[in-house]
């Protein structure tokens, strides 16, 4: 298990981290971008660089470089600088990460830009080395909407007196950054520094909410660092969030550090994500197998869920269970409960136990989300209409036929399943006044069947009487020479 823990961060050094290079013949270069509101039309850009100084080295403090950037936009060079450093002091505590860090800043329009920085040794011109970063995309600053900043990470964060000034000192804060997000077991610590804009303006009452969440390669949680949420009060329209938690818990790999502004029901508003690594081969992982029902669900994207989203989407489970397993579902008393029978259902339906990630639970909460997005009106969330519950029970449909123009019919819309039954339709129409499409018809066995469909459909007096025949062959004749005169293709599936 040592072993296997430690060949995975050395496959995430290299495939992470291929830009340094640790030959004696090269110079070793980190580098890292971040961006911070400067006003509606421009973001500042801090370009953070580090030359790393490596243990066979024994002239550090004499090393001469000449450095050169480059920073271009849709093939063309904007900006070109060269600079010469001699014995650089601007260091994140070199005796622990033996990186010397500097930073410089360009006001930069929204737009995907790449970076390019070169490094020479003046007193060994055969020491070379360059990195870059591609696509990096600057955002647009809205106004109106509360926004993040990116999220920096350093070593180490300290306050400093009002006034003082220098190269890492910002809203009252010496930030130091990591220009790798590289954390051993020397540099545990791993502080973080972000800015929040427009507070006051988007967010009532007199406090707001920030989440922070630990994340693993694989995007679940991390149990050995509890996500956590502080309670701030709002005391202008811009505000900062700083803070630290320590790595030695973790095992060897790369890790994400999320931070999120949320509201009183744990919705995010807006959120910002970093990746970080870490070395501690002392530390393995342990066997999910031997972990309790309690640890494991920790450790899954059950734990992620807003408490806010659990009624939901136990709501929505209930499309998918027996009418003994909905009554469980309805005595179900607190949120552990709750989360525990969500993991317990899921971990049995999955399909890749040798997987960390529940993916038929991921595809679960994406059909949830995508009726809530879709289909939700004035009277109910989308996950509770007709279509929601057809697309969180069968799926995404193969095709989607669309009649929203018919003359003298109101709008319906004929849903196909190739894959169900040798292939099934669902009709879902307008009726009442409230532009709600309802299911009126399918072909699935145990699903509504009303072969007089079309009828509930008719805007004019006088009904096209199917709804009053067995549908015989006349009857089944007249419902297609409606879609023929109209020029409509047929339902698929529709017999």
């Amino acid at each position: 298990m040592k072993k296997a823990a430690l060949w995975l961060f050395l496959v995430v050094w290299i495939l992470s981290w291929n830009q340094i290079s640790l030959g004696q013949n090269k110079i070793n270069l980190g580098l890292n971008v971040k961006q911070f509101r400067f006003n509606a039309d421009t973001s500042l850009v801090e370009i953070y660089y580090g030359i790393i100084s490596n243990t066979f080295e024994n002239r550090t403090e004499n090393s001469q470089y000449a450095l050169e950037l480059t920073i271009n936009a849709e093939n063309r060079n904007l900006i070109r600088n060269i600079w010469r450093v001699e014995n650089q002091i601007n260091s994140s505590d070199s005796s622990k990460a033996r990186v010397n860090v500097d930073v410089l800043r360009y006001l930069l329009v929204p737009g995907k830009y790449n970076f390019r920085l070169i490094a020479k040794d003046l007193l060994n011109p055969e020491r070379i080395d360059s990195v870059k970063i591609n696509d990096f995309l600057v955002r647009k600053n809205d106004p109106h909407v509360l926004s993040l900043s990116d999220i920096e990470l350093s070593h180490e964060i300290v306050p400093v007196a009002r006034g003082q000034e220098g190269k890492f000192v910002k809203n009252r804060f010496r930030v130091v950054p990591s220009v790798l997000n590289y954390y051993d077991p020397q540099n545990a610590n791993i502080c973080y520094y972000l800015e929040i804009y427009r507070v006051k303006e988007a967010i009532s009452g007199k406090y707001f909410r920030i989440k922070r969440t630990v994340l693993n390669s694989d995007g679940l949680p991390v149990p050995e660092i509890p996500a956590y949420t502080k309670k701030k009060r709002i005391r202008g329209n811009d505000d900062i969030e700083v803070g630290m938690f320590d790595s030695k818990s973790l095992p060897s790999g790369k890790y994400h550090l999320q931070l999120a502004v949320v509201d009183s029901a744990g919705q995010t508003i807006a959120a910002q994500i970093v990746p970080f690594y870490v070395n501690n081969p002392a530390i393995h992982f342990e066997n999910v197998e031997n972990m309790t029902l309690e640890e494991q669900m920790a450790r899954s994207e059950i734990a992620l869920i807003d408490a806010s989203q659990l009624d939901m989407l136990l709501g929505a489970l209930k499309y998918l269970v027996t009418e003994g397993e909905r009554k469980i579902i309805d005595n179900l008393q607190n949120e552990e409960a709750k989360r525990l029978y969500l993991f317990r259902y899921w971990k049995a339906d999955d399909n890749t136990p040798e997987t960390n990630s529940l993916e038929s639970f991921r595809d679960f909460v994406w059909r949830v989300q995508f009726a809530n997005t879709n289909f939700t009106d004035i009277r109910m969330p989308g996950w509770k209409s007709d279509r929601g519950r057809v697309l969180i029970l069968y799926g995404k449909p193969s095709e989607i036929q669309y009649y929203p123009n018919v003359p003298d019919f109101k709008e319906f819309q004929a849903w196909s399943y190739d894959e169900i039954e040798n292939g099934v339709v669902f009709i879902f129409g307008v009726i009442g006044g409230f532009g709600n499409l309802k299911l009126l018809h399918s072909t699935k066995t145990g699903e509504m069947h009303n072969e007089g469909w079309l009828d509930l459909l008719k805007v004019s007096h006088g009904r096209t009487g199917i709804a009053e025949e067995t549908m015989g062959v006349d009857a089944k004749e007249y419902l297609r020479n409606i879609f023929r005169v109209n020029n409509l293709e047929w339902p698929r599936y529709l017999k």
